[in-house]
């Protein structure tokens, strides 16, 4: 169980790239489109050449299909998820942005809970309306943005929330999958497939053509940090935490060590002021966190 935790950490600190990543991408209004397609491209090529190595699926493909399709649909959640992300960072606070957006753990948190019995303790639900409390408190935090709606930004956020938290359950589902034994590397594939897939979507419907000048650096940054985090930790971690019966703290634990490790890059590299406010909030979601995992 502790070595679960200690992946999920792991997970939270990788993460923090992700952040960085779009946040780079508002701030500097590079074609994040082409940059989640071409990094996602990249760690489909490593998955690749890992699962020539070693077999990526126990059980047969057949009996497996639905829940790859989960994992497939996770990924087009995902792109989506990021895609609003930056539109909100370009209008809010950064931190308040990804602060929400991450909060939606508490989507297959719930979901363990309902549908594969996870024990609801007190401290559970304590930690849960904590989360939500701080979801609240960042909501509250005006845009800093001259010439912006205070509400503005708090639309793509919340739809930012929306995707995530259907991401997360569909990227949850073979840990409780008994049936499943899936390699990291073939759910990191799916994943970034279903990514590809929602770009190849939405072409048809760009406005503008694609800009890649500029994006490398951001396009490594996002493949590395999510191939070290999908490959070795949060694939692992999770299922150690489903086997002790508590696969439903998995994204509670990364995502709660990802919110505050971004919350500390905004205010040492970026400057970003925060208020009491958005610091009761944070407060509020690391507690909470805190609690789930307990």
């Amino acid at each position: 169980m502790i070595a679960g935790v200690v992946l999920l950490i792991l997970t939270g600190g990788c993460w923090i790239g992700i952040a960085v990543a779009v946040e780079k991408a508002a701030r500097e209004r590079l074609d994040l489109d082409f940059i989640q397609f071409a990094s996602a491209a990249l760690i489909v090529l490593a998955a690749v050449a890992v699962m020539l190595f070693r077999p990526p699926l126990e059980g047969g493909w057949r009996q497996n299909l639905p829940i790859c399709g989960f994992v497939f649909a996770a990924g087009c959640c995902n792109y989506l998820m990021l895609k609003l992300m930056r539109r909100a960072m370009r209008m809010g606070n950064c931190g308040a942005v990804w602060g929400i957006a991450q909060s939606a753990m508490i989507c297959p948190f719930m979901m363990g809970m309902v549908l594969f019995g996870v024990e609801p303790t007190p401290g559970r639900l304590i930690g849960i309306s904590l989360v939500l409390c701080g979801i609240l408190l960042f909501s509250r935090r005006k845009s800093g943005h001259r010439g912006c709606a205070s509400w503005r930004w708090l639309l793509p956020t919340f739809a930012s929330f929306a995707a995530s938290g259907m991401a997360q359950c569909f990227a949850n589902l073979p840990s409780y999958w008994r049936e499943c034994a899936m390699s990291s590397e073939l759910r990191a594939c799916l994943v970034q497939v279903g990514t590809m897939a929602a770009f190849g979507a939405g072409l048809p419907f760009r406005k503008r053509k694609l800009r890649p000048s500029g994006t490398w650096n951001t396009v490594f940054l996002l493949a590395a940090v999510q191939i070290l985090a999908l490959f070795f930790f949060f694939y692992r971690g999770l299922n150690i935490v489903a086997e002790h019966g508590c696969g439903s703290i998995g994204y509670p634990v990364a995502q709660g060590c990802s919110i505050a490790g971004f919350l500390m890059f905004e205010g040492v590299f970026r400057r970003e002021g925060f208020s009491l406010l958005s610091w009761g909030a944070a407060a509020s979601i690391c507690a909470g966190i805190f609690l789930l995992v307990l």
